[in-house]
């Protein structure tokens, strides 16, 4: 999300391959014993197979276990019902496409932060890129900024790519102690508007005069 705020247009990159110990599935909230995972069922091991042909095992019910475990870890956090109308349909909508609910999620949680960078699915640009220099190409982007661990991976030149430098700033959670890492939704519940402000005081890469791609 630092890096959703940091530039002016961001692709989701539903159109690459699928990768089982990524966050393309899964995602961690804050509890009273420390963190746990929240995770989507899917069907087979499809590592490495289009995100987009990934299906959700529909008949398990992971959405009203993960609505549950939102409500037990958040809904006393200072701002919980004020997006509970937003933020609770996301679970209650059929998904049958991991990327779609993938998708929707990130999309969801650029909305709730009140961020103004565009969004667009790589499965919508000419072309449905499936790498970096696609959508590159495909955008016109200058500037493709990256996370900085994968700033050397991604086969463009060294000078059309920024890497992203972040150190994760600790905040106030609902709960004793402080663990990094979490789901966007732990800021958000926590500091409403605010939470943009401490994402930004995460990123260490400099500020150009115009936000990059």
């Amino acid at each position: 999300m630092a890096l959703l705020q940091h530039v002016d247009h961001f692709i989701l990159a539903n159109t690459f391959p699928y990768r089982r110990k990524s966050f393309q599935k899964r995602s961690k909230l804050r509890s009273p014993q420390g963190w746990h995972w929240i995770t989507v069922p899917v069907f087979g091991n499809r590592d490495g197979a289009p995100l987009r042909d990934v299906q959700i095992k529909t008949g398990e019910r992971w959405r009203e276990k993960h609505w549950r475990s939102f409500l037990y870890n958040y809904r006393t956090t200072m701002y919980f019902d004020f997006f509970e109308s937003s933020f609770r349909p996301f679970f209650e909508r059929s998904w049958e496409h991991l990327s779609r609910c993938t998708c929707r999620s990130v999309e969801l949680l650029t909305e709730l932060f009140g961020l103004d960078t565009s969004v667009t699915r790589a499965s919508e640009l000419d072309g449905a890129p499936d790498s970096l220099a696609g959508i590159v190409r495909a955008t016109g982007a200058e500037t493709l900024v990256v996370p900085e661990a994968l700033s050397a991976s991604t086969g463009l030149p060294s000078g059309a790519v920024q890497p992203l430098a972040y150190e994760h700033p600790s905040y106030h959670q609902n709960f004793d102690g402080f663990e990094p890492g979490m789901s966007a939704a732990d800021l958000i519940f926590n500091y409403g508007r605010e939470a943009r402000r401490i994402l930004a005081d995460g990123v260490t890469t400099p500020s150009s005069e115009h936000r990059p791609h």
